[in-house]
């Protein structure tokens, strides 16, 4: 029992990753492109976030926070180039997201700490069983 209670950050973490690396593939997949515009502002955990307000086909609204890092955006502009699934038009992402290689996304970086806790875990396992 206390042997699985350490790797369950790690499961979380990989969990919470692969999910991530999920959304990110099947917009890579079957993405649709659009234009979104920069909106509101906020701050979460001192990282600042933006609204992205962007139309699906069928021209309904929706809209996606990104930090601000991962709009790729420079100087004053608004306009975002935006990825949206069309079976599920409220997952999306920008296109500067998409063109990250996988484990510089914020989900890659989840799988790498998930992966670097289990192998911590793993360590203090075999070493406690060693005494």
């Amino acid at each position: 029992m206390f042997i699985f209670i350490l790797y369950v950050p790690a499961l979380v973490c990989l969990g919470l990753g692969a999910f991530g690396l999920r959304d990110v593939w099947i917009l890579r997949r079957r993405g649709v492109r659009t234009e979104g515009r920069c909106g509101g502002t906020s701050w979460n955990a001192n990282i600042p976030s933006i609204d992205v307000i962007y139309r699906d086909e069928r021209e309904e609204r929706h809209y996606v926070t990104m930090a601000a890092e991962d709009l790729g955006l420079a100087g004053d502009e608004s306009i975002v180039s935006v990825v949206y699934d069309p079976l599920k038009p409220d997952r999306a992402t920008t296109e500067t997201v998409l063109k990250k290689p996988k484990w510089k996304t914020q989900e890659g970086y989840m799988v790498i700490v998930g992966l670097g806790i289990g192998a911590v875990a793993t360590v203090l396992i075999v070493v406690a069983a060693s005494y």
